[in-house]
């Protein structure tokens, strides 16, 4: 039964708990979670090449053995084997591989594998933050198929071009543009062309990168350029959006301000990723009426944690990754030092206020062992 068959036959108390009860775990619920998959996680990688890298023929027994015997790893620890995509020395099969830019190495890319366990918690975790997008309050959503849903971020083989994918086998929504012409695209032509089509159809939800959203909030002028509207192009337009654009035209002119996205678009969802989303999030309600919910995820990881209704702080899924974290002054030591090994911290043991880095061990079969992302 995939989520939209749920939504018929489910009540949403049922379907917010299945998705989004997480976040009602105490903390040593939480743990136990963290540490049953990090055992399945360590049985995997006892039986496999890129694993016995790291344990040595030893199978640690629970988490501080685990932390204690397999170093704190970067991507020069796997370029050898990811890179040429070895798949027979991986924990599980790979379904796909996703990419990203390798700022630091030799080479001008990195490479990851997700197998089906993997791409299965990627998948229940973006319905989760789905649902939080659309959420005021607890136990409250707004999710429907048939949903139109302008798409700008980066396409596959990047992490968030999964997104649509996993969404689209889970409930029908009409992309803008749809998938197959989408994929046909560069990014800018399929941001543009998106855009385009929002303006004609209306959107009900909008997923994009923080700084190109804010972009286009920068932007949007109806009264000049490639935005601007005779009577043949408005002919084109569903009624709904012709009333939107004369009414926000209408009170533009009364208040004497710019007309906004908010005036056109009322967003039931409104999804941002990228580490520059603190800087825009203020900008963006203002533009859209409608505070943004924050995702984070990368290449490596996957989707590991969301904001909730609150939109206040982000919320890690406990079934992305182990998640590990480096106190600043240990990574400061780190880098003054690079032969100094820093102290990690477990979920249950930081500290309110601080900052941390975070070292990562993707579940499920994933390829990465006590891993430095760069993220803090």
């Amino acid at each position: 039964m995939n989520f939209e068959e749920k939504l018929k036959t489910k009540s949403s108390i049922d379907i917010w708990q299945e998705y989004c009860g997480f976040l009602d775990l105490t903390m040593d619920e939480y743990m136990q979670i963290q540490y049953r998959l990090l055992h399945e996680q360590i049985e995997l990688l006892s039986n496999c090449g890129l694993g016995q890298r790291f344990l040595k023929g030893c199978i640690p027994e629970n988490a501080d053995e685990f932390r204690q015997m397999v170093p704190i790893t970067t991507y020069e620890d796997y370029a050898d084997i990811l890179l040429m995509k070895q798949a027979d020395m991986l924990p599980a099969p790979p379904v796909v591989w996703l990419k990203t830019t390798w700022e630091s190495g030799n080479k001008p890319e990195k490479w990851a594998p997700y197998c089906e366990s993997m791409l299965n918690s990627y998948k229940r975790n973006i319905i989760s933050a789905l649902i939080l997008s659309t959420s005021t309050k607890k136990g409250s959503f707004n999710v429907r198929s048939g949903y139109k849903v302008l798409y700008g971020l980066a396409p596959m083989p990047y992490a968030t071009g999964l997104f649509p994918d996993l969404i689209d086998s889970e409930i029908k929504m009409r992309f803008l543009p749809p998938l197959k012409e989408a994929r046909s695209m560069s990014f800018g032509k399929q941001s543009k062309v998106g855009f385009k089509m929002g303006m004609a159809q209306g959107m009900d939800m909008f997923f994009g990168m923080s700084g190109i959203i804010h972009q286009i909030s920068q932007s949007f002028d109806l009264s000049s350029g490639t935005n601007s509207f005779s009577a043949s192009t408005l002919l084109h337009m569903s009624p709904i959006m012709v009333y939107r654009i004369l009414k926000a035209k209408y009170l533009s002119k009364r208040d004497n301000r710019p007309i906004r996205p908010g005036d056109l678009f009322q967003l039931k969802g409104f999804v941002c990723v990228g580490t520059d989303t603190a800087l825009y999030k203020n900008d963006l309600e203002k533009a859209w009426g409608r505070r943004p919910l924050e995702v984070m995820g990368g290449t490596e990881p996957s989707c590991m944690a969301t904001e909730t209704w609150s939109k206040d702080g982000l919320a890690f899924f406990p079934d992305a990754c182990f998640y590990e974290f480096i106190p600043e002054h240990e990574m400061l030591k780190n880098l003054e030092d690079p032969s100094y090994t820093p102290r990690t911290y477990l979920m249950n043991e930081l500290s309110a206020n601080e900052n941390y880095e975070l070292v990562i061990t993707v579940l499920k079969g994933g390829a990465f062992v006590r891993y430095r992302p760069g993220d803090v």
